[in-house]
């Protein structure tokens, strides 16, 4: 499976299907899967709570005692807080996967 010895004394190696060898590997697929839901997951958390869809669908379906405690301005923030952190582990995800290839 080699061409023998180049220049230098190193060995080439011949791709046996090179259509198949370019095509990416399931663990590029999955993360870039995971990229894409925590991108997602970031945006929904972000922009969400601040939007009408939070007080059109999501407060009116919760407990009575829950309403106030999910209208506060507090508990918007500390959501799209968490919509960051899906951004941060997406940003993670990706330098880690460019640094492996």
């Amino acid at each position: 499976m080699s061409d023998g010895p180049a220049a230098g004394g190193q060995r080439l190696l011949r791709v046996y299907n090179p259509a198949v060898a370019a095509l990416p590997s399931w663990r590029t697929l999955v993360a870039l899967g995971a990229v894409f839901y925590l991108c997602a997951a970031g945006w929904f958390f972000v922009l969400a709570p601040w939007s009408r869809f939070w007080g059109v669908v999501v407060v009116p379906k919760v407990p009575l005692l829950l309403i106030p405690w999910l209208d506060s301005p507090a508990v918007r923030g500390a959501l799209s807080g968490f919509g960051a952190l899906h951004f941060l582990a997406a940003f993670t995800w990706l330098t880690a996967a460019a640094r492996k290839a």
